[in-house]
């Protein structure tokens, strides 16, 4: 007969130890420790496979037990149980090892599966977004490491970077690193949500809850049942959406909207958000919810802009060439020394989003060589050793202060329409196949192109 897998229960509370015992003694050989230091002793005794350790511990706590632990033994999956609010602790004792945690009171028809879960998600996978997300400097590697450390645990967490430093794709990889990973990934971009609408949107509604309802229709969150919710730009979400999504988290269950009996939907998922923006400043403007954000947020991943991951233009400018010449069957092309230099004076506002972009319309225009005249005229304007931009553009004197988020709004502006334009004239593509091109939805390239003519006609 095969010998079950050892586990050892750190809890002093003698209720959960008999609960957990009977939860886990078919599948697990059970011992049961009621301190840290006994715990510590039966662990050396006993050596087993698995450990659940409580943080709240008379004289020696949790993480001064799980530091032993991991002394003694690196390799040793511990997974903490928290009470309700200690979720920084919990997040501290993964930084320290710890594989993941569970927060009482614990759900005992799940903790079998979740356990499962996790030891699945110990084998190392290939990420498919990694492939995506190019880049080896410090500070992306820096990144990469909290992603492997936390992805395979229930953690929520915060993307916080400019736009277009990859947070859908890291959202992605987080995701593919969990035990959901079986589960939906479902990004929800609560930029483009109409406010009047969002909560509707997210929780759906009954049979007449307002006027128009005309059926029941479910919310986009139920989507995301037993995998993982992506909040993207989650900081433009109302007030009153956020009390919801309080709710949805602290009860793992919502109520549409005009719902008669108030009984809650049930739901199983992780969240990840993300925000281009500070919360904290939105919190100090009352327009966040401080509860919200530290539900939301277990742990904040930076991610670096494009300007601050040294050596990383590079290796990104040769990734999209790369992909260029398959693409557009050009294989002998190649970056100008004078568009490199160009490139690596630019502070890319919009990061790897914009240099993917520009990259992508200069490699149709050009021949062998994308070369300065391929490029947007702001990049040209901004690399000038003395450069008065045109006059449409945002100016300051040396005694004003300057706007810096005005001049990124206009230079992004500018370069929609240069690219826009190139491709029209070097190209004759039909709207459809400019869209695809620019990687834009049809109808966002039609209003582009209206604003475009309003322009010109002015």
């Amino acid at each position: 007969m095969p010998q079950l897998p050892g586990l050892l229960i750190i809890d002093d509370d003698p209720e959960i130890q008999r609960i957990l015992d009977s939860v886990f003694s078919p599948s697990y050989s059970v011992r049961q420790a009621s301190s840290g230091e006994d715990g510590l002793a039966q662990f050396q005794r006993l050596k087993p496979d698995l450990v659940l350790l409580d943080l709240m511990l008379p004289q020696m706590g949790g993480l001064a037990v799980l530091r032993a632990l991991k002394k003694t033994s690196q390799d040793i999956l511990v997974i903490i149980m928290s009470a309700y609010g200690q979720i920084q602790t919990a997040v501290q004792a993964i930084q320290w090892g710890a594989a993941d945690y569970f927060e009482k009171p614990l759900d005992n028809e799940k903790l079998l599966d979740e356990i499962d879960k996790i030891l699945a998600a110990r084998i190392p996978k290939k990420l498919a977004a990694r492939d995506q997300i190019v880049g080896e400097s410090p500070a992306m590697l820096g990144v990469w490491r909290l992603v492997e450390q936390f992805g395979p645990t229930d953690v929520p967490i915060l993307l916080q970077g400019e736009t277009g430093t990859g947070k859908e794709l890291f959202a992605q990889a987080l995701h593919q690193i969990s035990k959901r990973a079986q589960g939906p990934l479902v990004p929800i971009d609560c930029g483009t949500l109409p406010e009047q609408l969002a909560e509707s949107e997210l929780f759906g509604y009954e049979d007449g809850a307002f006027t128009g309802a005309g059926r029941k229709k479910p919310g986009k969150v139920t989507w995301a049942n037993g995998g993982t919710l992506f909040l993207d730009e989650i900081g433009v979400l109302s007030l009153g959406c956020q009390a919801k999504l309080l709710r949805l988290i602290e009860q793992q269950g919502f109520v549409p909207l005009g719902a008669r009996d108030g009984r809650l939907n049930r739901l199983d998922v992780r969240f990840l958000s993300a925000t281009n923006v500070t919360l904290r400043e939105a919190l100090e403007k009352g327009a966040f919810r401080e509860d919200l954000y530290h539900r939301l947020n277990g742990l904040t991943i930076a991610l670096p802009p494009l300007r601050e991951r040294g050596g990383d233009l590079e290796v990104l400018c040769r990734h999209f060439l790369s992909q260029s010449r398959r693409e557009h069957r050009k294989p002998e092309l190649e970056i100008s020394t004078e568009c490199m230099e160009i490139f690596r004076s630019y502070p890319w506002p919009g990061n790897v989003r914009e240099l993917r972009r520009m990259l992508e319309a200069a490699a149709v225009m050009a021949d062998r060589a994308i070369l300065p005249e391929h490029l947007p005229a702001y990049l040209r304007e901004h690399h000038r050793p003395s450069c008065d931009g045109p006059e449409s553009a945002p100016s300051a004197g040396l005694t004003e202060p300057i706007d810096l988020k005005q001049i990124k709004e206009w230079a992004g502006r500018e370069a929609e329409r240069h690219v826009i334009r190139e491709l029209q004239k070097r190209t004759h593509a039909s709207r459809q196949q400019l869209a695809r091109i620019l990687g834009v939805d049809p109808k966002t390239l039609r209003s582009r192109l209206k604003e475009m003519n309003a322009k010109a006609d002015s």
